[in-house]
């Protein structure tokens, strides 16, 4: 197991998140009513767990393929971790929310630990799901890259990261999730149209770069062929 987690960043990094994010399910059925938000964070981890595991998904299969053509069922199991990805880079809006622990009130800083003690879960939450988030987007273009090129791969997620943008606009103010592509998808494309303004565009532009720039830093951090060259 040990040998097989040093051969496989990948997992050990997925393994690792995991483990964080039963710690904090563990902590929130302690301290749920001492935490704002506590099981909104959970759930929302929870959202962005799965492409996690879509993508380690689609890794395997796609190693097995022997002619290097993507299966339907790889082009299937992508298009719902597209679906369900932006959920990830989505609670970066929630540091919204810290606010509502009051750890401080203008300048002055409190000294409660209670109201630490929230802060640094939610921050906690935060980091556990946009890295789920960003481990899913590094496997997932790693295939395309395999596939294609480098280049491609790196159209791929400049592509992701706008589209993460619009989701997560669709996903805090209208109110949106993602099954509601297929539960009420006229109703979200009717929506989606009616909001469009410069206002929503700015949101969209600004929200895009900053999943761009979050997997750029975990692209520095992860690439383990980069860190293997410079040994």
């Amino acid at each position: 197991m040990i040998s097989f987690f040093k051969k496989n960043p990948e997992y050990r990094a997925a393994a690792g998140l995991t483990f964080t994010y039963f710690i904090l399910f563990i902590v929130t059925l302690f301290f749920e009513d001492y935490i704002p938000l506590s099981s909104a964070y959970i759930w929302n981890i929870f959202l962005s767990l799965i492409p996690m595991l879509l993508s380690l998904i689609m890794q395997k299969m796609a190693d097995k393929e022997k002619n290097g053509e993507f299966s339907l069922a790889i082009f299937l199991i992508g298009l719902l971790w597209l679906i369900m990805f932006p959920n990830a880079p989505y609670m970066f809006t929630d540091l919204a929310h810290l606010n509502l622990f009051e750890v401080s009130y203008g300048l002055n800083i409190s000294t409660f630990r209670s109201a630490w003690f929230g802060l640094l879960f939610a921050a906690f939450s935060i980091m556990t799901g946009v890295l789920m988030g960003m481990l899913s987007l590094y496997i997932t273009s790693s295939i395309i890259k395999k596939k294609y090129n480098s280049f491609v791969s790196w159209i791929f997620v400049a592509l992701v990261s706008i589209l993460s943008g619009l989701g997560m606009y669709l996903g805090r103010f209208p109110r949106f999730n993602s099954w509601d592509i297929f539960r009420r998808p006229l109703y979200l494309i009717k929506t989606m149209l009616s909001v469009i303004n410069l206002h929503t565009f700015g949101f969209v532009v600004l929200f895009s770069i900053t999943t761009g720039a979050a997997y750029w830093l975990f692209y520095l951090l992860f690439d383990h062929e980069k860190i293997d060259k410079l040994r």
